[in-house]
């Protein structure tokens, strides 16, 4: 198994080799993100993050894409393919592709800030913090959207979302054996486990995300949607079922 760590890098190079050195006092974070026909947005979404992600080693793992997404990654980060479009069993097999401290977990649209590293370092210095996420703005300033984005900033059960890259501690994500293979609200079952680990904290920087879905589908209904969705998931319907009310949106 290729695996990218704090010592090198296997396979195809993913960070900017003119910037400084990474401290290796500090806790090295790698980064997994899913992918699943996202050839419209790829390219430029990926070349933002190999510009922020610095020394982070990348892993992109493809869910099955049959529209060119595979050839985009693979010009740019180390890439690995799923034998499905299952983004659980997708964050599972990039997480053992690394060799890091801390994972941290990246939908394609959010995009990272610059120093992101710090953020996540500063907050993991607590040894009672398990993981935590980053605030969400959107790249839209509808006036809903900025209303729910502000929310974000605090806890809450239908308030934080895999888009909102998810980072843990390596320990962490193996004491509750990773994501479950679901092909729907994985995060959701994810985040309700780490925080019997400990401490989940939202850091003050925050992620651009894409609004298109709320654009689409409508803002408030959409929001609704997502608590309606979530609130069934919590009373025992199947993330499979679920998800045919949730459709891929490119």
């Amino acid at each position: 198994m290729t695996q990218l760590n704090r010592a090198g890098i296997s396979g195809r190079l993913v960070c900017d080799l003119e910037e400084p050195s990474a401290d290796p006092q500090q806790p090295l974070i790698g980064i997994v993100v899913p992918v699943f026909k996202e050839v419209v947005a790829l390219k430029r979404t990926l070349e933002r993050l190999r510009r922020v992600a610095g020394h982070c080693p990348v892993v992109v793992v493809d869910g099955g894409s049959t529209d060119g997404s595979v050839s985009i990654a693979r010009r740019l980060f180390h890439i690995e393919v799923c034998g499905e479009a299952n983004r659980g069993a997708q964050l599972n097999l990039g997480a053992r592709h690394l060799d890091t401290d801390v994972l941290l977990f990246l939908h394609v649209d959010p995009q990272l800030p610059f120093g992101f590293q710090f953020y996540i370092r500063q907050a993991l210095h607590n040894p009672r913090v398990a993981g935590g996420c980053f605030r969400l703005t959107f790249d839209d300033s509808h006036p809903m959207l900025c209303f729910y984005a502000w929310f974000t900033q605090f806890p809450g059960r239908f308030l934080h979302f895999g888009d909102q890259g998810f980072f843990e501690r390596r320990e962490i994500i193996h004491q509750v054996k990773g994501y479950r293979c679901l092909p729907f609200m994985e995060d959701v079952d994810f985040l309700r486990r780490l925080r019997c680990q400990g401490r989940f904290v939202v850091l003050s920087a925050p992620v651009a995300t894409s609004a298109r879905r709320f654009l689409r589908c409508g803002v408030v209904r959409q929001q609704l949607l997502n608590i309606f969705l979530v609130t069934l998931f919590e009373l025992g319907i199947s993330a499979k079922q679920l998800s045919r009310l949730y459709p891929h949106i490119r």
